[in-house]
């Protein structure tokens, strides 16, 4: 009730309300098996709210049986989100390398078989606001934190000045 009114009242057969108070709550809770799924290939699954991430772990010879042990695992994914109305966006997928500069460099695989299309190999990526690269170093994310910083000092001083002029 707000303001003395009621808003009606909508069955939901199935996702998750949007802007709902309890959506994020309720979207974990209806992706919940997401997890076995991905656990069935030996693959770690994080969630934030709608955010996915599979993470793996390889030597770098291995690297080319872990792609295709990721790419079974995507196809699962995409099977289990299809039979819960739900889509997987390759558009928005990244695949980002982890580890030194020496071994990161060895690795030969560039391109990542999601579903129908390849998604190439990032050198970095962000996750909830972090700028990760592919070496750890926080590099992209201090460039990334002090562009934005600029830019919002630069609109506040544009701001002031025109004030006084």
């Amino acid at each position: 009730m707000f303001d003395g009114h009621l808003s009606p009242v909508t069955p939901v057969l199935y996702g998750v309300p949007q802007g709902s108070v309890l959506g994020p709550l309720l979207f974990v809770m209806y992706t919940a098996d997401l997890s076995r799924v991905v656990m069935q290939h030996g693959l770690l699954l994080h969630q934030y709210a709608d955010d996915c991430q599979v993470y793996l772990s390889s030597t770098v010879n291995d690297a080319s049986i872990l792609v295709d042990r990721f790419a079974r695992c995507i196809e699962d994914l995409d099977a289990w989100l299809s039979a819960s109305r739900l889509r997987l966006n390759p558009t928005k997928t990244q695949v980002l390398w982890l580890g030194s500069r020496y071994l990161v460099d060895k690795i030969t695989v560039r391109h990542v078989p999601v579903l129908s299309s390849a998604v190439q190999i990032v050198d970095s990526a962000r996750d909830l606001g972090v700028v990760i690269d592919s070496h750890l170093t926080m590099a992209d994310h201090v460039t990334s934190v002090l562009s934005t910083t600029k830019i919002a000092t630069n609109r506040r001083l544009t701001k002031w000045v025109s004030r006084r002029v």
